[in-house]
C-alpha cells in the first residue's frame, strides 16, 4: 500500500502540472514548489521495511553491521523478520563506553581502591596498564550489546585517526577519544566533527593543542598539521567530487583540487588558541590530569588569530573568539558539497564493499545531505542507508566481480571470538609475587599477531591502510583492496590457526584466555554429520558464500582425519574455513 501511495502521489503531481490551464512560466514555478515534495516521497520510500529471508542472509548482514555473527544473533534477526526492527533495537541499546568499563572493572591498581572515588589517580593506572585500552576494546567488541554503534565507531576510528604510536597520548586519553566516536557514531556528523576537533588527544596527535597565532617578532606561524588533515582526511578530500563520488576534471584532464595552500594557511589561523584546561597554554608548560586528557579543549583567545579568514570561498569575519572561528570553519567543511560523497565512500568501504558503484555512493550521499526529516549529517540515516542499500544486500549477486571487501585481521578475531562464544578470564598482573591488578581480559596483546593492527594504533594518520590501495593486478582493473596492505606475504593463516587450535606457543607466550565453546561443532562430528557441519559453518561464518570447491575439499579433509578426537578436528575444520579465500573476502 505504501509503494502504491508513493507512485500515485507522484502521478497526481505530474498530472496537475501538465493539465492545469496555466502558462509555461507558471508551470515551472509550480514544479519548483512541488519538487521538494517529490524528493521527500523518494527519500521516505527508502525506509520501507526489508524482510530477512534466511539465516544465511542474516549472517551476511551481521558480518557488515557488527563485529561478527553469532548463532544467537542470527536466530534473533530471523525471528524479528525485518531489518528495521533490528535497527530500532540497536539505536535504543545503551552505549558501552570505555571509561565507564574501566571505572567498573579496574580496582586495586597500585593499592588504589576505586577510580570512581579517586579520579586523580588515573596517572597511576595509566603508568601500570599499558594494555588497558586494548583489553577494554576487546571485551566490549565481543560482549557489547550495542554492536552497530561499536562497529561504526571502529570504522570512524579508521577515518578520524589518532594512535598509541604517539607518545603524547596517555591510555585514558585514547579511551576517552574512542568514547567520543562511540557517542557520535549514531549522532550527527557535524557534532562528531566538533567533538573530534576539540578532544585533547586529537589536539596532541595533530599538534594544534597549544597552537599560537603568528608572531611577527619571532617569525613563527601557526601549525598547519590539523588544518590540512581535517580537509584531506576527515571531510572533503583532495579533489572535487560529484555527488556519486567520481572526480571532477578540468579541460586538460587534470583533477580539480578542493583546496590550495592558501586555504591551508587560512585554516591554520582558525585552529589557534586551543589548549587543555591546565592553566597553561603551551604543551610543555605544566602537567596534565585525567580531566585535561579527557575533557574538551578550551579556547585561550589571547593566542588566537582574530583576523578575517578566507576559506574555500567563504569568509570568517574578523574579531571572532577561538570557538566561534573553529565552529564556523567546521561548519564550512560540514556543508561542503564534497563531504557527503567523501564520507559515504569511506564508510561504505569500511562496512560493506571496497568498490562501491557510483550509484551506491550517490544514494548514501543524498541521505547524508538530507534525510527524510530534512536533516543533514544524520548518522543513523546514513548508516541505515549504507547497510540496507540494494547493493549491500544483493551486491554479491548483482555485482559478483567487484562486490565485497577483504576482512581486516581484527575482524577475523572478533568474529572468531563471537561466533564460538570465547570466554575470557581474570587477568592478573604481578610485580614479583605481588598482584598489581585483576580484571576480565582475553589478554590479546600481541598486535604482531594481528598484522600490526590494534584499535587506535595505526602507524600514521593515514590509518593501517589507504582507501585507494590495491595490488598491481587489481589496480589494472580499476579496483582497490585496501585491507590487503595488512596481509603481507604470509597472509594471516598461521595466526588464525594458532588462535583456533590453542597453539601452545601463542597462548603460552601471550597468556591468552580466549576459550572457544565448540560443543555444537563436536556434536556434528561425533554423529558424522559432515555436510551439516559445513552448512552450519557456512551460515555462521560466511553467510552462505562457501564455494562447492571449498566444501568438497574440507569434507575430504574431515573424512581423511576422522581418527582425530572431535575437539581437535573441530578446531582444524574451523581453521580451514576461516583461512579459505571464501572467508577472506567478506560478501
Amino acid at each position: 500500500m505504501r509503494i502504491f501511495n508513493f507512485h500515485m502521489g507522484i502521478l497526481l503531481l505530474l498530472v496537475t502540472i501538465q493539465t492545469h490551464a496555466i502558462s509555461i512560466e507558471e508551470r515551472q514555478v509550480l514544479a519548483q514548489k512541488i519538487m521538494p515534495i517529490i524528493t521527500s516521497l523518494l527519500l521516505s520510500n527508502s525506509t520501507i521495511a526489508h524482510t530477512v529471508t534466511s539465516e544465511q542472509e542474516a549472517s551476511a548482514f551481521l558480518s557488515r553491521a557488527t563485529f561478527g555473527a553469532t548463532p544467537q544473533s542470527i536466530v534473533h534477526l530471523v525471528t524479528l523478520g525485518n531489518y528495521d526492527q533490528w535497527f530500532r533495537e540497536q539505536f535504543n541499546a545503551p552505549a558501552s563506553y570505555h571509561i565507564d568499563w574501566a571505572k567498573q572493572h579496574l580496582k586495586g591498581v597500585n593499592n588504589i581502591a576505586d577510580l570512581k572515588d579517586s579520579p586523580k589517580d588515573w596517572k597511576r593506572y595509566n603508568d601500570t596498564l599499558g594494555y588497558m585500552q586494548r583489553d577494554v576494546w576487546w571485551d566490549i567488541v565481543v560482549h557489547g550489546r550495542d554492536q552497530l554503534r561499536q562497529r561504526v565507531a571502529f570504522a570512524l576510528s579508521e577515518i578520524f585517526v589518532i594512535s598509541k604510536e604517539s607518545s603524547f597520548i596517555a591510555t585514558d586519553g585514547r579511551m576517552s577519544y574512542y568514547d567520543v566516536l562511540v557517542k557520535n557514531a549514531l549522532g550527527n556528523f557535524e557534532t562528531l566533527l566538533q567533538d573530534v576537533t576539540y578532544h585533547p588527544s586529537m589536539g596532541k596527535y595533530l599538534s594544534y593543542l597549544g597552537n599560537a597565532k603568528a608572531d611577527p617578532i619571532t617569525g613563527s606561524h601557526p601549525d598547519e598539521n590539523f588544518a590540512r588533515e581535517v580537509m584531506q582526511l576527515f571531510t572533503i578530500g583532495l579533489y572535487q567530487l560529484r555527488i556519486d563520488g567520481t572526480i571532477k576534471y578540468d579541460g586538460d584532464g587534470k583533477a580539480l583540487p578542493t583546496y590550495n595552500q592558501n586555504d591551508i594557511t587560512e585554516m591554520a589561523k582558525v585552529f589557534t588558541g586551543l589548549t587543555d584546561d591546565n592553566d597553561f597554554f603551551f604543551v610543555d608548560d605544566g602537567g596534565s590530569t585525567h580531566a585535561t586528557r579527557t575533557q574538551p579543549m578550551i579556547g585561550d583567545d589571547t593566542h588566537h588569530d582574530t583576523s578575517a579568514k578566507q576559506i574555500l570561498g567563504h569568509t570568517i569575519p574578523a574579531g571572532g573568539t577561538t570557538k566561534q572561528d573553529v565552529n564556523a570553519a567546521l561548519h564550512i567543511l560540514f556543508t561542503h558539497d564534497n563531504t557527503g560523497p567523501f564520507i559515504a565512500r569511506r564508510l561504505i568501504q569500511r562496512l560493506v564493499t571496497s568498490n562501491p558503484s557510483p550509484e551506491y555512493i550517490q544514494r548514501v550521499a543524498k541521505i547524508f545531505n538530507r534525510n527524510t526529516q530534512g536533516i543533514r549529517g544524520d548518522m543513523k540515516s546514513v548508516i541505515t542507508a549504507i547497510l540496507l542499500d540494494n547493493e549491500a544486500l544483493h551486491g554479491a549477486t548483482t555485482r559478483p566481480l567487484t562486490f565485497g571487501k577483504f576482512r581486516e585481521p581484527l575482524l577475523y578475531f572478533s568474529h572468531l571470538f563471537r561466533a564460538f562464544g570465547a570466554q575470557n578470564s581474570i587477568n592478573t598482573l604481578y610485580q614479583g609475587a605481588t598482584p598489581l591488578y585483576q580484571y576480565p581480559s582475553f589478554n590479546f596483546h600481541g598486535n604482531d599477531y594481528t598484522q600490526q593492527e590494534a584499535p587506535l594504533e595505526a602507524l600514521t594518520v593515514f590509518n593501517y591502510f589507504t582507501p585507494d590501495d590495491a595490488p598491481f593486478s587489481l589496480k589494472n582493473a580499476s579496483l582497490v583492496a585496501p585491507e590487503l596492505e595488512l596481509y603481507g606475504t604470509q597472509g594471516i593463516h598461521q595466526v588464525v590457526m594458532g588462535l583456533i587450535n590453542q597453539d601452545g606457543f601463542i597462548y603460552d607466550t601471550y597468556n591468552l584466555t580466549a576459550d572457544l565453546q565448540l560443543e555444537t561443532e563436536k556434536h556434528f562430528l561425533e554423529n558424522r554429520e559432515y555436510d551439516a557441519l559445513l552448512e552450519h559453518l557456512n551460515t555462521l561464518l560466511l553467510g552462505g558464500f562457501m564455494s562447492n570447491i571449498t566444501k568438497s575439499a574440507i569434507k575430504t579433509y574431515i573424512q581423511d582425519h576422522a581418527g582425530l578426537d572431535n575437539d581437535t578436528l573441530a578446531r582444524y575444520v574451523i581453521s580451514l574455513v576461516m583461512t579459505s579465500p571464501d572467508y577472506a573476502l567478506q560478501r
